[in-house]
């Protein structure tokens, strides 16, 4: 393992944590397929909403139904280097790669906690009511991280 990677799960944690997105990495018939996402990670569970229909939820589909494995990226502290030489080009940043397997979350509480998880990420505050119309056309994934590592680039 590289002298800047670590499989440390706080480190892992808090780049995922403090991530605005994340890239979650598929294959499908038509081969590799990857998407940003919102996420949340609790416990060892990253969790995203997403539609029934379309090429992410069917690959989620096929990845659920043959326990497959995906998986996922995500940086932050981003900043470019420069230099005089082309080689010194480049960037600082802390990401995570992982992966995992994916699972829909089924039940009206369940749904709800996994996407008040989102909510205490992105709006500071878990206290929203939810449209049960939209919540039954809105499936939920975990996916149970079993791999992940941290690289930090900070030089």
């Amino acid at each position: 393992m590289h002298k800047d990677v670590t499989e440390d799960r706080a480190v892992v944690a808090e780049v995922l944590q403090k991530a605005e997105y994340m890239t979650l990495a598929l294959v499908d018939g038509d081969g590799p397929y990857s998407v940003p996402v919102s996420h949340a990670y609790e416990n060892g569970v990253l969790y995203f909403h997403t539609g029934k229909k379309g090429r992410k939820a069917q690959a989620l589909c096929a990845a659920v139904e043959q326990k497959g494995r995906v998986a996922f990226s995500a940086a932050v502290d981003l900043e470019m280097k420069t230099g005089d030489k082309a080689c010194q080009w480049g960037y600082k940043f802390r990401g995570v790669l992982g992966s995992g397997v994916p699972r829909f979350v089924e039940g009206a509480a369940e749904k709800i906690a996994a996407l008040n998880s989102l909510m205490r990420k992105y709006a500071g505050r878990d206290d929203f009511p939810y449209d049960e119309k939209i919540l039954n056309i809105t499936s939920v994934v975990a996916i149970d991280v079993d791999r992940a590592t941290a690289r930090l680039k900070l030089t």
